[in-house]
C-alpha cells in the first residue's frame, strides 16, 4: 500500500512516492495522506474492523489523488487495499 502505510482504531495513513508532470523536479514527490477521528471519546467497535476501515479510506483517498496527479504506476498502489500487515 505505497510506501507505507499505517492504521489504528481512528486514524490512517498511507504515503506514496508520486513522479508526475504536474509536480516540479526530478525526484518523485513523497504525498502522505490521512484519516482521522477527531472526538474526545474511544471509538466504538471492534478495534480490527475500525483499522481496516481508516486503512481502506486512506488508501482510496490517496489512489484517487495519485490518478488525479497522473503518478506513475499510481504511486505504488493497487486497484483494492492490501489490509494484511507485512
Amino acid at each position: 500500500m505505497g510506501e507505507q502505510a499505517l492504521a489504528a482504531p481512528d486514524a490512517g495513513v498511507v504515503r506514496v512516492a508520486c513522479r508526475s508532470e504536474k509536480l516540479p523536479g526530478s525526484t518523485p514527490a513523497r504525498i502522505r495522506l490521512g484519516v482521522e477521528r477527531w472526538s474526545p471519546e474511544d471509538p466504538e467497535g471492534d478495534p480490527e474492523k475500525l483499522k481496516d476501515a481508516y486503512a481502506t479510506v486512506a488508501h482510496s483517498f490517496a489512489l484517487a489523488m495519485a490518478k488525479e496527479l497522473g503518478c506513475e504506476n499510481d504511486g505504488g498502489l493497487a486497484a483494492r487495499p492490501v489490509l494484511d500487515p507485512a
